[in-house]
């Protein structure tokens, strides 16, 4: 069995004359593998991984609304991205928003499709239902009532359209719950105003209670979900939906598989990213997106060369974790950033709090089961740190590349 070094030197050799990252990996990790003797099982998981991370970093899509009470009729309103409520570009992995003024300028013809197939989706994303039973409700897109014709603007020339789903207010006691199905795996957000404001999320699969009707016919204060939903969001940011920042969690696994320093590192990686993120959503600091995605890449790629090397998690790997942290936590708020663009600064909060929770209870949920994976092979802890590790810092490279190249 190789070293270290050893391997270090088979990485480099192999890669001068592999331009596929995808493949040499795979053949470098099955190669590995044998070596040291693995259960079938445990390369079939590792190989997995890989494929499933395709090198590509996660995207996270939402649906926004507000919710409205007017004497008569009840509202969802907020602005759709057309591009994600059409059959041909709604679900495509890495898919770009259609462009707002080449929407404005299509003809009347393709303007009633987006119209008509923007209604069949909202309409099979969700459901509502009064006092146990299915409710009616209609659609209105009220940029089309504007002559002349405009979408709302949008700095980045994103095509975005107003929808308003309108609800007959009812007199009788009942409570006004929605269900969210989307299959492409977009979270429901609804901002609710007033004395009973705040933001919730609600993922694909849940159900929420809206409002809520006495026998008197007067509105009481609805109980909203812990956290308003957003523990779970960051909980699936991470798993299945970050394998960026998961890779990177495995990363610090593999060093030093021990529960004490694992937590550690963790809870400083949670502190380092919480403090950015904080600052990014409230607007204190801005950076460009495409820049942190890369040293992303390379925080991954660097702790799985380090642990190639170091023998244990000394000081500097925590102080490492705290700064990588700081960046994963700018990556964390491109992507609440843009679910929070409209929240008001006093009600995001909870949506911090419980993101951030969510993100530590991901994280903490990977290295149990990573536990899991390992404790048959824990008399082999060096083969599985070098095997894996190497793993870790091809997925790295290979994301630095994609994110600077391509």
């Amino acid at each position: 069995m190789e070293g270290a070094s050893g391997l270090g030197k088979n990485i480099l050799g192999a890669a001068g004359g592999c331009g596929d990252w995808g493949r040499f990996g795979l053949d470098l990790v099955a190669w590995e593998l044998r070596v040291v003797g693995m259960n079938c099982w445990a390369l079939v998981v590792m190989l997995v991984v890989l494929g499933m991370a395709g090198l590509r970093g996660h995207q996270v899509d939402s649906v926004e609304f507000e919710w409205k009470v007017d004497e008569d009729r009840w509202v969802l309103e907020g602005e759709m991205d057309i591009a994600y409520m059409l059959p041909e570009t709604r679900g495509i992995p890495g898919g770009q928003p259609l462009s707002r003024k080449a929407v404005m300028a299509a003809p009347a013809e393709e303007l009633a499709r987006i119209r008509v197939a923007t209604e069949k989706t909202l309409r099979g994303l969700m459901s509502l239902e009064f006092a146990g039973r299915e409710l009616a409700w209609d659609v209105e897109f009220p940029d089309f009532e504007k002559v002349p014709f405009e979408l709302p603007r949008e700095d980045m020339d994103w095509a975005l359209l107003t929808a308003r789903i309108v609800m007959e207010a009812r007199p009788e006691a009942g409570e006004l719950v929605v269900e969210w199905m989307d299959a492409a795996g977009a979270e429901l957000i609804v901002l609710f105003d007033g004395a009973e404001g705040g933001v919730v999320s609600v993922q694909p699969g849940g159900r929420l209670t809206l409002w809520k009707v006495e026998d008197a016919g007067n509105a009481v204060a609805v109980k909203r979900p812990l956290a308003g939903g957003w523990l779970w969001s960051g909980f699936r940011h991470v798993v299945p939906l970050g394998l960026d920042h998961l890779l990177f969690i495995v990363g610090l696994f593999l060093l030093a598989p021990r529960w004490r320093p694992l937590l550690g590192q963790s809870l400083t990686f949670t502190l380092a990213h919480s403090i950015t993120l904080a600052l990014a959503v409230f607007e204190v600091v801005t950076v460009n997106g495409r820049w942190v995605e890369v040293f992303i890449a390379f925080s991954i790629a660097f702790v799985g060369v380090e642990n190639l090397f170091a023998k244990e998690a000394g000081k500097l790997r925590f102080g490492l974790v705290f700064v990588f942290g700081l960046v994963h936590g700018l990556g964390f708020a491109s992507v609440l950033g843009e679910k929070l663009e409209q929240v008001p600064r006093d009600l995001l909060v909870v949506p911090l709090v419980g993101f951030n929770v969510g993100v530590e209870l991901a994280q903490v949920s990977v290295l149990a089961v990573a536990f899991l994976l390992v404790w048959p092979l824990r008399k082999r802890v060096d083969e599985v740190r070098i095997a894996g590790s190497a793993l870790v810092a091809l997925a790295g490279l290979g994301w630095m590349a994609e994110r600077l190249f391509f």
